[in-house]
C-alpha cells in the first residue's frame, strides 16, 4: 500500500473534524509541534521501534506533547496508534499542515542563510514577498554555515538558490567540463 495515502487519509479526516468543531487553528499549532517532535531522532526511534507496543509509543508521544494539546489532537494521536499506524504520525501531521495552509491561504516561506538575518533584512524580505503574494505568510528561518554566503529561498514549491556554495559548485562543474580541473 502507498504509505502517503494512509497519512493523507488521516490528515483529511482530522481536518474535516477540526473544521466541524471550529478548531482548525488549535489543531494546526498542535500538528506543528508534533511534526517538530517527530523530526527528532530519538522520537523517530521510539515511533518506529517494533519492540515497543503501539500503546507504549502512544504514551511517549502524549507525554512529550504536554497537557496543552487540543482534545481533537489527542484523540487523533490515540486513533493513529490504536490502528497500528503510529509510524505515519509525522506524515499525517505534515499533510494536515498542508491542508490547513491551502484552506487558509497561508504561504510558507523558508529562508536559509549562513548567519541569522537582522531585523531590517527580515522586514525588507517580508515586504517583497508580501507584495508578490496574497494571503498570510508563514516564515521559517534556517541557519546553515555550509551556505557560506547569500541565501536559499523557498516559497511553497518555488526554489531560489542564490548561495555562494551553489555558485562555487557551478564554477567547479564548468571548470571540470572545460578541462581545467585536476
Amino acid at each position: 500500500m502507498n504509505y502517503s495515502r494512509i497519512a493523507v487519509r488521516y490528515a483529511k479526516a482530522l481536518f474535516d473534524l477540526a473544521e466541524e468543531h471550529s478548531a482548525i487553528d488549535a489543531v494546526y499549532e498542535d500538528m506543528k509541534a508534533i511534526e517538530r517532535l517527530c523530526s527528532m531522532t530519538e522520537v523517530k526511534e521510539v515511533i518506529t521501534n517494533p519492540v515497543l507496543s503501539q500503546e507504549k509509543r502512544k504514551e511517549v508521544i502524549v507525554a512529550l506533547t504536554g497537557s496543552d494539546i487540543n482534545k481533537l489532537s489527542l484523540k487523533f494521536i490515540e486513533l493513529v496508534f490504536s490502528n497500528g499506524r503510529g509510524d505515519h504520525l509525522a506524515d499525517a501531521a505534515r499533510d494536515y499542515l498542508d491542508l490547513t495552509r491551502t484552506h487558509r491561504g497561508i504561504r510558507q516561506v523558508t529562508i536559509t542563510t549562513a548567519i541569522p538575518l537582522n531585523t531590517g533584512l527580515k522586514k525588507e524580505l517580508a515586504a517583497v514577498i508580501a507584495g508578490e503574494t496574497k494571503g498570510k505568510i508563514e516564515y521559517v528561518e534556517q541557519v546553515d554555515g555550509s551556505v557560506i554566503g547569500g541565501f536559499i529561498l523557498r516559497v511553497d514549491d518555488t526554489y531560489i538558490d542564490a548561495s555562494v556554495r551553489s555558485r562555487l559548485n557551478r564554477f567547479r562543474k564548468e571548470f571540470s567540463l572545460a578541462g581545467y580541473a585536476e
